[in-house]
């Protein structure tokens, strides 16, 4: 998506679920906006994403901010929730370092647990809203892709196109690092380890496995609190199937 001074961006639209597609203009995914130009935050603000959710730790945001969307966030214009999914300062996740698929699946599992209640509530507000969600972290790759499988298989994507949305991530991964990299936030990427960085479909294949294990997405909101009215809803906003649009604010 042509957003300018942001590298990795895209709609979650267009993914085959459940005998269509799930519909466009209702979760985007991607980096952190803070490198976002005026230019482009125009054109994020005309996409009508009224919602961020962002994944990053707290020392992130303290250290990196929100760019030029930090003002209207303060005015909740869009409304900006932080949920964060490492659980420790970000320097730490082994994320980026390992290459075993199976522990960074283990790892996008402690992700999911550590996103809880709060995350569910937070994907709760976007079923009862008409504006679109921006879902980011910091490249847009890990912990993004996780809330996106969780999303895509609510809707009812097959495994296979879960894991061909999450490989996208790599045309784009190269420009995202490295200005990331120059960062004080993320100076533990000033010379990432290419090969651990590329996004592996083996480990959200095994990802996906943990997840249908625990129920699968809808089992897994309705586990955190998450009502089956809105869980329904949320599945039919993904898969553009509402014929009355409901908005809760």
């Amino acid at each position: 998506m042509d957003i300018d001074g942001l590298h990795n961006v895209r709609d979650l639209g267009g993914v085959p679920a459940r005998g269509g597609e799930t519909a466009h203009g209702v979760f985007l995914r991607g980096e952190t906006p803070v490198n976002l130009t005026a230019i482009g935050a125009q054109q994020f603000r005309a996409r009508g994403i009224r919602h961020v959710l962002d994944l990053r730790e707290p020392d992130e945001r303290d250290l990196d901010g929100d760019g030029l969307l930090a003002s209207d966030f303060q005015h909740s214009n869009p409304f900006q929730e932080c949920v964060p999914l490492a659980g420790s300062a970000i320097q730490g996740d082994p994320i980026g370092r390992v290459h075993s698929p199976e522990a960074i699946a283990d790892r996008y599992s402690a992700y999911l647990a550590n996103g809880s209640f709060r995350l569910a509530e937070s994907l709760a507000r976007s079923a009862w809203s008409t504006s679109a969600t921006y879902v980011h972290c910091a490249v847009g790759k890990d912990r993004t892709g996780v809330v996106s499988a969780l999303l895509l298989k609510l809707a009812g994507a097959h495994d296979d196109d879960v894991i061909d949305d999450h490989l996208l991530t790599a045309e784009r991964l190269h420009p995202v690092l490295v200005r990331l990299g120059s960062r004080p936030a993320y100076s533990h990427l000033a010379n990432p380890d290419w090969a651990a960085q590329q996004p592996s479909g083996d480990a959200m294949m095994l990802f996906l496995a943990h997840l249908r294990a625990q129920g699968g997405a809808r089992s897994w909101l309705l586990h955190h609190d998450t009502d089956s009215e809105t869980v329904d809803l949320l599945a039919l906003r993904l898969r553009g199937e509402l014929t009355t649009a409901r908005n809760a604010g």
